[in-house]
């Protein structure tokens, strides 16, 4: 075999591998290949009139064509068009409870978060103090490092009090949240039905939580799910064997957010379209990733080495103005910054891989990552991946470290290799 194809599986299709893999198997067939070897995720098909043949390698999030060298070629749009068509037509539909702890009465929706904390009013003496060393040493090299390090703690402390209040997010993981997750055939429910469905299993699952009473709401307001799913879950429980507990705060939005804070306190905030999206073992992996983040302090290791370059521009700058070497150190950093930021993401897939496993993780970042997954790549993409420094790693990447994660330890080093691979 001299030619491989990745074929990613849709988001709506991942949790009916089996169906995906029966139709891949139909459309080898219609092609006039004839299965001749079947082993488990292997298959090895022989076209009847050609005699090409074709490996095919079945995994939980894609499936790898192996082709020989001199191949006619296989319609793959026509493929993903099938397969999109089998799980495509459903919709799914998600309500989020948040209970009290032990009891089955819902507490209050997504209500403020109104915590203070007493070290964010260190602010602006801490900023007063600053100005007032930066006139003493005369803006020197060592006062601006020290002047930019100071800044950077005093900068995440204010986003760790602000952002909770300013998304209205609430506190997660004092309180369990109940799932609720249905399939339905044909179009999304209209708002006003979702609302009126939603306010009945508000009231049921205050006193009941059990799948027969939840279909029968749902029957009762003109809702047939053709699937239905309940868990609870607890973000509690999910840190519990970590050594730092952070807090976790859910945001009331449809975009998938994630992000952490590791510094003072450690601070996870995730969206209820991560909820809604996800499988809980899904979100756990989610959750890991943020949590390397908070081990390893990256939240507060990359802002320091991006404001340092501050001192280092201006050293260069005031010892030889007309020098090129100025311009040639900000690409530079610029690019160094960009590389690292996504090893660092490449070293937080890696954990959390080691935490949940490769095939949920895998999973999870073809649901996240489905539509930069499917374009198609080349070494100019690439190129320009590395230099946005805002932008993740590409998807493929991510998914190489998660395949490897068990045969590297996950140093910072290894993971830039990765990115050149």
């Amino acid at each position: 075999m001299d030619e491989k194809i990745d074929f990613f599986i849709p988001p709506a299709c991942l949790d009916e591998t089996e169906k995906v893999f029966s139709e891949i198997k139909i459309f080898l067939a219609s092609n006039g290949y004839r299965v001749r070897t079947e082993k488990r995720n292997l298959v090895v098909a022989e076209n009847i009139y050609s005699g090409e043949k074709i490996g095919v390698i079945f995994s939980g999030h894609k499936v790898s064509f192996f082709l020989d060298k001199n191949h006619k070629g296989l319609d793959l749009k026509k493929l993903y068009q099938k397969i999109f068509s089998l799980c495509g037509s459903k919709r799914e539909v998600v309500f989020i409870f948040p209970l009290s702890k032990g009891k089955p009465k819902p507490k209050t929706f997504f209500s403020k978060n109104r915590e203070v904390y007493n070290w964010a009013f260190l602010a602006v003496p801490l900023l007063t103090l600053l100005i007032f060393m930066a006139e003493i040493f005369q803006a020197s090299i060592w006062s601006l490092f020290l002047y930019t390090v100071l800044l950077v703690f005093v900068f995440i402390s204010l986003v760790s009090l602000v952002l909770p209040i300013v998304l209205k997010a609430t506190r997660a993981d004092d309180k369990q949240l109940l799932v609720i997750k249905i399939q339905v055939d044909g179009q999304e429910l209209p708002r006003e039905k979702y609302l009126s469905t939603k306010k009945a299993l508000y009231q049921v699952v205050s006193q009941k939580i059990d799948e027969e009473t939840i279909s029968t709401v749902l029957r009762n307001n003109s809702v047939n799910p053709t699937k239905l799913s309940i868990y609870v879950f607890d973000f509690k429980e999910v840190f519990q064997t970590n050594k730092k507990k952070p807090r976790v705060y859910l945001v009331n939005t449809v975009k998938r957010v994630s992000y952490s804070i590791s510094f003072p306190r450690p601070l996870v905030l995730i969206s209820t379209g991560l909820l809604a999206e996800l499988t809980p073992e899904e979100l756990k992996g989610v959750l890991m990733h943020e949590y390397s983040h908070i081990k390893n302090r990256d939240t507060v290791i990359l802002p320091l080495l991006f404001l340092t370059g501050v001192p280092i521009a201006y050293w260069i700058l005031s010892s030889s103005p007309h020098s090129s070497f100025f311009i040639i150190f900000l690409v530079a950093y610029y690019v160094s910054l960009s590389i690292l930021f996504k090893a660092i993401e490449l070293r937080a897939d890696v954990y959390a891989t080691r935490k949940v496993g490769g095939d949920v993780y895998s999973k999870t970042i073809v649901k996240l990552e489905y539509p930069r997954l499917i374009r198609h790549e080349t070494a100019v993409t690439k190129i320009l991946n590395l230099l946005n420094i805002a932008s993740y790693p590409l998807p493929t990447q991510r998914l190489h470290a998660v395949e490897h994660s068990h045969f590297i330890k996950g140093h910072i080093f290894e993971m830039i290799k990765f990115l050149f691979s």
